[in-house]
């Protein structure tokens, strides 16, 4: 199972860049008024997208043998990424005036670059 660490966890960072892209684009066509990330192909593209993610996750999770539930930069990442889902759905889908969406937008980026540096340093950041 060693034998796919490195092929999955390319697999995992290009689904990481490519989601977290999508997103970036989606929300700067919501503020220019291209209300793109309302059409069913794009939510789509995402869902896929993000449960392609979540199933590499999973699946280096068990090639390193470490859990979310003890080991705590996993712990830390998958707060991170809950984080970034719920700010990116309030930027796309709940958040009704511009600071708003604009806050939300900044604010579920940073979660993704905090959850960049736990995956980069293995080491907790907010559980210390």
């Amino acid at each position: 199972m060693e034998n796919f660490y490195l092929p999955i966890k390319h697999l995992h960072i290009t689904l990481v860049a490519f989601s977290v892209l999508f997103f970036i684009i989606r929300a700067a066509l919501m503020f220019i008024h291209k209300p793109i990330h309302q059409q069913k192909w794009a939510k789509m593209l995402a869902r896929i997208v993000d449960t392609f993610l979540l199933i590499s996750a999973i699946m280096l999770c068990f090639i390193i043998h470490q859990s979310p539930l003890v080991d705590n930069w996993l712990t830390e990442k998958v707060f991170c990424l809950i984080a970034y889902i719920i700010l990116a759905y309030i930027a796309l889908y709940r958040a009704s005036t511009l600071p708003t969406q604009l806050l939300s937008t900044i604010f579920a980026i940073g979660w993704v670059i905090i959850a960049v540096k736990i995956a980069i340093l293995k080491q907790t950041i907010l559980l210390g």
